[in-house]
């Protein structure tokens, strides 16, 4: 969560039409920012944040919301495994709706000027059991329909996303704490981020019932994510060494 606040009058809860108002003019920074987290995710979650705030709901309510939305989507997905059109869909749904509440909960927190370390602990918690669950529990759908080697890579996948988020946050932390210089971040960045945008595997699973498709793409993805951790890693080991000489 952000420690960036916006104050708020003496009256609470805010109207909804307020909350967007104030959101709207105090938005994150997005260059560098994968696409749909960008331009769809963020906007959804600007009106989730809106609802919670009249609601009278904290941060770390809409973070353990997020999770629990998320955990509905891929128990849904294993359950309805016999009607894989409505596994597909509803799997879908209800992973994007769990990472649109994701970025709700630091978007609540900048809006009521609550953000805590403790908040920004419970979101990044949350998050690091999220995605490593989502690839599992495609795994687990693979072995259900006779797709051991899928079942594999799916297992890699997982392995490759907790990587990736412990590189993102301790490098980030660690470049911070020894004053070395961000690579720049280029402005088509976003689009070619796009692949590692945990918003397009949410919707990826839409094509569950073209087992087949689904399959390519998740490989697509893969690949495309081992690419991208790569190139990630080579940017912060590059960050950590000029803090290091600095």
């Amino acid at each position: 969560m952000n420690s960036q606040t916006l104050p708020l009058p003496p009256s609470r809860p805010l109207p909804i039409t307020e909350s967007l108002r104030r959101l709207d003019a105090a938005q994150k920074p997005g260059l560098g920012v994968p696409a749909y987290t960008r331009w769809v995710n963020r906007r959804i979650a600007r009106y989730l944040c809106a609802v919670a705030e009249r609601a009278g709901a904290t941060p770390s309510t809409v973070s353990v919301v997020s999770i629990l939305v998320t955990f509905s989507g891929l128990a849904s997905f294993l359950l309805l495994q016999q009607i894989p059109v409505a596994a597909g869909l509803v799997a879908a749904v209800l992973l994007a709706l769990g990472y649109a509440f994701d970025s709700a909960d630091g978007q609540l927190a900048r809006l009521q000027g609550t953000s805590s370390r403790q908040g920004e602990w419970l979101d990044h918690t949350l998050d690091a059991v999220r995605m490593p669950a989502v690839h599992l529990t495609i795994a687990a759908a693979f072995l259900l329909q006779g797709h051991p080697l899928l079942a594999v890579a799916a297992a890699g996948f997982s392995a490759l996303t907790s990587a990736s988020f412990l590189s993102q946050n301790l490098g980030g932390l660690l470049r911070d704490r020894a004053l070395a210089e961000r690579v720049d971040v280029r402005r088509h960045q976003s689009w070619l981020l796009l692949p590692a945008d945990p918003g397009v595997l949410c919707w990826t699973f839409v094509l569950w019932p073209l087992l087949p498709l689904f399959g390519l793409a998740y490989l697509a993805l893969l690949v495309t994510n081992v690419l991208h951790f790569l190139l990630s890693a080579s940017r912060r080991w590059r960050e950590l060494g000029e803090g290091a000489t600095s």
